[in-house]
């Protein structure tokens, strides 16, 4: 089998515990790049064994031939990444979200389209297991009522965006349909690093979705129930799902037994979001989450926003990471 060569745009905390160990395990993968802007990269590139290291992605496409590219740096460096290699005829997986704007995602979404790519946006909690087992029990009629919740303690800027977008998006795949109507609410005085949110929003199909982001917890929490057909399903991420009909209840436990030993990269789905791409490439079939379904969830997750009265671009002059503007 030929390897598919990879490059790879950013290896930061969240790449190295998420994407790069599941890479760095494939027979059919090559990691021939790694574009970095840190003042000595060898470290990265010894750890991981990128064959090569370059400054710029235009560099690193300028120089390798590759299949496929993982763009895994901040949000606000997405568009122009994921545009560059799409622009040279290779499949992309980006980080979530696609872009900081509904507008550049939607157009990085017809870039994949009218050059025949593959773009995949790394909304892994549909690849969690403890969330594919809930949504299995529902079939394609989905959940008649689903209330995702995942709360903090503390804010940051764009809180809502920079983080719930996981449980909008779980609410679209269980919920399934389009956005028929959404009400929706924000806690706090600051709307760039808002204490939380709550959102109620009606699917055509007739089904009902419930979020609730809150920054004002005492601790991190991440959870979904869902209801229908005479069933229901209760997940408590990552650990455990619990899925109850017929009248029996069945509870699965993601030990370290089951997993060799349990962590975030198998259990948050992580994993099988990046084998679940790389298949992509290989049978070019569409992703289960595509950029058109990265689009759809920003643009319900803008209409959670704008409802209640939070802005749904960035701050002008600040970055997710720039405490420049306050």
């Amino acid at each position: 089998m030929t390897a598919l060569r990879v490059g790879v745009v950013g290896a930061g905390n969240i790449a190295s515990i998420a994407q790069l160990p599941t890479l760095v395990q494939r027979d059919d993968v090559e990691l021939r790049a790694l574009v970095s802007r840190r003042e000595d990269p060898s470290p990265l590139q010894r750890r991981w064994g990128f064959a090569n290291v370059y400054r710029t992605v235009d560099a690193m496409l300028d120089a390798e031939e590759l299949d496929a590219v993982f763009v895994l740096t901040p949000r606000s460096e997405h568009v122009a990444a994921v545009e560059m290699a799409l622009g040279a005829g290779i499949d992309v997986f980006c980080e979530k979200p696609l872009a900081t704007s509904t507008s550049d995602a939607v157009r990085l979404a017809e870039l994949a389209d009218n050059h025949g790519r593959i773009l995949m946006v790394g909304l892994n909690r549909r690849f969690a297991p403890v969330y594919v087992a809930a949504r299995e029990a529902f079939g394609a009629a989905g959940a008649s009522f689903c209330v995702a919740q995942k709360n903090r303690a503390g804010s940051e800027y764009r809180a809502t965006f920079e983080n719930a977008i996981h449980m909008v998006d779980l609410l679209r795949w269980f919920c399934g349909g389009d956005v028929v109507e959404v009400t929706s609410a924000a806690a706090g005085t600051d709307p760039w690093e808002e204490d939380g949110t709550a959102a109620l929003i009606r699917f055509s199909t007739g089904n009902t979705g419930l979020l609730v982001a809150a920054r004002t917890a005492g601790a991190w929490g991440e959870k979904l129930d869902a209801y229908g057909q005479m069933r229901s399903a209760e997940v408590i991420a990552p650990d455990t799902v619990a899925v109850t009909a017929d009248g029996a209840r069945t509870v699965r436990s993601m030990s370290p037994e089951a997993f060799g030993w349990a962590t975030a990269t198998e259990t948050f789905g992580f994993a099988d979001a990046v084998r679940h791409f790389l298949d992509r490439v290989k049978d070019r079939q569409q992703p289960l989450t595509s950029g058109w379904e990265a689009v759809k969830t920003q643009q319900l997750l803008d209409k959670i926003l704008a409802v209640a009265g939070l802005p749904t671009d960035e701050q002008e002059g600040r970055t997710w990471s720039s405490k420049a503007v306050k």
